[in-house]
């Protein structure tokens, strides 16, 4: 009887706790855009290196600095438009090109419940990309891998989590990569996004300038 009690008291205590509600979110929506805030880039000079980028309200910083292009045609020659991308047809969209970094983490200045951002890689062809999102803490609340042609532009990587909430993301590829589109949600205790496919997803500072590289 003790024994039935202490597991009954385990199993109440397992239940009260919090349940992680990680959300990925496949596509840059009409829902997605308007949740979210988007971090402009575009006031920092093309082939510069950055260490962070921020709104005022959110800094999201680089733990490799990354070198600042245009897409398209300002040293990054493709990407995506709307549905796949926040760009609309015949925009340019400012990007990230992480060089020779394979594997970047992206930190936030202060947790957030929705982040998201867009990503290619630089060769042209398919390579397998992941998104791996942390809370404050350290724990993973979920993971995002998607194939992504760099033949066929950039593609979303978003997720929503309530509790805990986003802290940093870890990004990575088989080769080097630019992520652009950084937008992001404060925490308001909201309902998730209706997202009806994403569950597929689920689990699967100025330092200088640069020069051109391949991607022109």
């Amino acid at each position: 009887m003790r024994k039935l009690l202490s597991l009954c008291a385990v199993m109440l205590v397992v239940w009260a706790l919090p349940a992680s509600a990680f959300t990925p979110i496949s596509s840059p929506d009409a829902a997605y855009l308007a949740a979210t805030t988007y971090i402009d880039p575009s006031a920092i000079p093309n082939l510069t290196n950055v260490s962070s980028i921020t709104d005022g309200v959110l800094t999201v910083s680089f733990s490799t600095a990354m070198n600042k292009r245009t897409a398209p045609g300002g040293g990054w020659a493709t990407w995506s438009v709307a549905p796949d991308s926040q760009r609309g047809p015949g925009d340019t969209l400012p990007v990230f090109y992480s060089e020779e970094a394979l594997t970047v983490t992206f930190t936030l200045s202060q947790p957030v419940s929705i982040f998201g951002f867009e990503a290619e890689p630089d060769p042209f062809g398919v390579h397998a990309m992941t998104a791996q999102f942390y809370d404050a803490a350290g724990n993973l609340l979920g993971t995002i891998s998607r194939n992504v042609d760099g033949n066929a532009g950039a593609r979303l990587f978003a997720a929503q989590s309530s509790t805990p909430i986003i802290s940093s993301v870890v990004f990575s590829s088989n080769v080097d990569w630019a992520a652009g589109a950084f937008r992001y949600a404060l925490p308001t205790g909201g309902p998730v996004i209706p997202e009806p496919t994403t569950m597929a997803l689920f689990g699967a500072g100025l330092l200088g300038f640069l020069p051109l590289r391949r991607r022109r």
